[in-house]
């Protein structure tokens, strides 16, 4: 299908301009014939520019979650496609949410079929969700589609919650820690100062170090910031290159406990899309594209994305994997008994039912792990500090007993 602007009237001379797909001119005069419109003139848009003449909308999660839930649900139960649109776009308390829902059912009424309307909010609405919708209007499977579609997206948002949930209490310590060694070095660790040049000893090794240090901290303070800054600043940079992202991807991976973690939240993203695009009718490629993009971490999507190429051309799935080395047995196993039973998507959605186990009992492992060690750090830090500063006390206290 093309895009098209035109410019048509009513039968009382009333002006109408818009934007609307179709195949040829014909099809667009026949559509704005069936609006109850006559053509007056039109002019074909490249892609681009019927993106620049859209408005743009943007969902977070939740947002396209209740919308993929509401369809569902609506498809589901009998309701024609314009008319559960236009009941989302009534019940939207939002007004964004409405504006995006009724330029959804325009381009529909007009129409285009539901991936094409979607596809064109495409900051709404990522490639895997419009292929699978896609697949579902061909199949005509949509609101089986929609149902799965909306089970994805719940599991991605627990997923984050959970990693949210655990990772606060040890990030809420670390702050904590943080805060309590920045005190003691700008505030207490001065103060010591000068009841130890009255002393007229000299400092063990440990006290001239915290207070080399103190000094250090309150009179370079702007330096260390720098520091710091610098030090995101060129992460940031540097993940931002092709090569910086690969190489920070592969050394994440390698980090004990964290990349073991971070390989099971990728592989099970990957289950997941990919069996969700084979079981709604995506071919194997396409939702081998699609799989690769979400898992979140360059190596592996790169091995994805050479798996995919390798199966162009003719090789296994379950081989292609294995050469890539990026796989657990358990996930290649269950690919090969897949692709030898001809039931890929089925095997592979009862490896997500065991990475939906996996994935959260390690994340829980990894934080109870991190609690008691930030606290154990914290508990070395400050007592190290005030073993050093009471260090001069006790070797004064020994002279004066001698």
């Amino acid at each position: 299908m093309q895009n098209f602007s035109y410019t048509a009237r009513d039968t009382m001379g009333k002006v109408v301009r818009g934007t609307m797909m179709a195949d040829n001119d014909v099809d667009l005069s026949n559509k704005i014939s069936n609006l109850g419109y006559y053509l007056v003139q039109y002019k074909t848009l490249s892609e681009e520019q019927a993106r620049k003449t859209t408005t743009l909308f943007r969902l977070n999660s939740k947002e396209l979650l209740n919308f993929t839930i509401h369809m569902g649900t609506l498809l589901d139960a009998g309701v024609p496609l314009v008319a559960a649109l236009r009941d989302l776009a009534q019940d939207e308390t939002k007004q964004t949410m409405q504006k995006l829902i009724d330029d959804i059912r325009y381009r529909v009424e007009s129409g285009a079929s539901l991936k094409e309307a979607l596809s064109i909010q495409y900051r709404s609405f990522p490639k895997l969700y419009t292929a699978i919708v896609g697949a579902g209007e061909s199949t005509g499977k949509l609101p089986a589609c929609l149902n799965e579609l909306a089970r994805l997206l719940e599991w991605q948002l627990e997923l984050k919650a959970k990693i949210t949930e655990a990772a606060t209490y040890p990030l809420i310590l670390f702050c904590v820690m943080m805060g309590v060694v920045t005190l003691l070095v700008v505030k207490m660790i001065p103060t010591f100062e000068p009841i130890f040049k009255e002393m007229r000893i000299t400092l063990p090794a440990p006290t001239q170090i915290v207070l080399d240090i103190s000094r250090f901290v309150r009179s370079s303070w702007y330096i260390i910031t720098g520091i710091v800054i610098g030090l995101i600043a060129g992460y940031k940079f540097y993940n931002a290159t092709p090569k910086g992202k690969y190489a920070l991807d592969s050394l994440k991976l390698k980090i004990p406990i964290a990349g073991g973690l971070l390989r099971k939240i990728a592989i099970s993203r990957f289950c997941h899309t990919f069996s969700l695009g084979l079981k709604s009718g995506v071919n194997i490629l396409t939702a081998l594209e699609f799989a690769a993009e979400v898992v979140g971490n360059t190596r592996i999507q790169r091995s994805i994305e050479k798996a995919r190429d390798s199966v162009n051309v003719g090789e296994k799935l379950g081989t292609s994997f294995q050469i890539s080395g990026e796989f657990p047995p358990l996930v290649l196993r269950m690919i090969n008994v897949g692709e030898q039973s001809g039931s890929l998507g089925e095997t592979l959605e009862k490896v997500n039912q065991f990475y939906d186990r996996e994935v959260p009992a390690t994340i829980r492992t990894m934080f109870s792990f991190f609690e008691p060690a930030m606290i154990v750090l914290m508990g070395l830090i400050v007592g190290g500090i005030a073993i050093a500063l009471f260090l001069p006390m006790f070797k004064m206290s020994d002279a004066m007993g001698g």
